[in-house]
């Protein structure tokens, strides 16, 4: 039962109200959750808004999706205004897809933001390879107007969402603290941590045909440089397992998505691997059934809801060192190291459906957050 909250709850989500065949990654997936788990809740996407875009968001570069956050900005922003802060919260699914939160909070809107990413210290790893703390980063001034929009986007824009949201909402205590040392003026306090858990839609497997005998390898997330999906192909290399298959669900998304699928499928010519595409529903549940083993080579995951759905389907999991990793953590840049794992994991037996899987009430826990605003 959830908590009574006799507010409005206005929540922003910039990735919500599309389609289940768009590769759009944890924000839509978290979105499309707490939606079903509140409908009474009044939901500002791109669609409710009117918004039309002129191409997929996952085939924009980064200036046009920087535009598209600008445009989500401005409209989501102005339908917030229209209502009265004393009768309502704000729930922002996003940071720099957010609504402004400079804005709203001076106009004395309460609001609470879920952390899927910490944007500028997604920034610091994967364009400027650690050679830089995201807290020093975060105490230069990006305000100027010289600043080119996708910096104050990444920059301006969380220290907004920081200083003007009441609280904050991350997944796991690793980005709580990430967040302290960046702003080391937000207290602690202020932010509440709410796993996810394993958060799938019910749905009825569809047929698979693999032979049993086979072993069966899953790696599922978008296409994209920072999912790290070539050190588990560069791993295969060593792999020394008969009658192996390994599917590598997802497709190409956001900035540099095609071309990263174009390596991964010169690093896999001779390779038993098969890609199928961006899978959902009843194709994803069956890939996942069928798993011997999981693969998560991702350079960072703030959370990982796709190993929770695996290990919720009674898959072993092998992960990378990031904030989401469970299971048996590897330096999956070894390729040698990730597939000694791969052959032990082999060798063992397959874990009963939903051993391991991770539990959350997090709808309620997020309903009860506001609820306190």
């Amino acid at each position: 039962m959830h908590p009574v909250n006799p507010i409005q709850v206005l929540y922003t989500a910039a990735h919500a109200h599309f389609s289940n065949a768009e590769p759009l990654g944890g924000g839509k997936a978290v979105a499309d959750y707490l939606e079903r788990q509140h409908p009474d809740w009044t939901v500002f996407s791109p669609r409710s808004l009117n918004l039309s875009l002129p191409k997929p968001l996952t085939d924009m570069t980064e200036l046009q999706y920087a535009r598209f956050c600008r445009q989500f900005e401005e409209v989501s922003t102005d339908a917030i205004l229209q209502c009265d802060p004393r009768h309502c919260v704000v729930l922002a699914n996003d940071i720099s897809e957010g609504p402004d939160f400079r804005r709203l909070g001076e106009a004395g809107f309460r609001i609470a933001t879920i952390f899927h990413v910490d944007v500028v210290e997604y920034v610091t790893k994967f364009y400027l390879h650690n050679l830089v703390p995201p807290e020093y980063l975060t105490k230069l001034r990006w305000r100027s107007r010289f600043v080119p929009n996708l910096l104050r986007l990444v920059f301006t824009k969380q220290e907004d969402c920081v200083r003007h949201s009441l609280r904050l909402i991350v997944p796991s205590a690793q980005m709580r603290d990430v967040i302290v040392r960046c702003y080391p003026w937000c207290p602690a306090e202020k932010i509440a941590i709410v796993p996810w858990g394993n958060i799938p839609p019910p749905v009825t497997p569809e047929p698979l045909e693999v032979p049993d005998d086979e072993f069966v390898i899953v790696t599922l997330s978008r296409l994209s440089p920072e999912k790290g999906i070539e050190r588990l192909l560069r791993a295969l290399r060593h792999v020394r397992v008969s009658r192996l298959s390994v599917f590598i669900c997802g497709a190409p998304a956001y900035m540099k998505g095609r071309a990263y699928e174009r390596k991964l499928r010169r690093l896999a010519e001779g390779l038993p691997v098969t890609f199928t595409g961006h899978v959902s529903g009843g194709r994803k549940s069956a890939l996942l059934a069928r798993a011997d083993l999981f693969v998560s080579p991702s350079r960072h995951e703030s959370y990982g809801l796709t190993i929770a759905e695996a290990m919720a389907h009674g898959c072993r999991v092998i992960s990378h060192g990031h904030y989401g990793a469970r299971g048996v953590v590897v330096d999956c840049a070894d390729a040698r190291a990730l597939a000694n794992e791969i052959e032990t994991a082999a060798k063992q037996e397959r874990l009963q459906r939903g051993a391991g899987a991770i539990s959350s009430n997090a709808a309620v826990e997020v309903a009860a957050v506001l609820a306190k605003m």
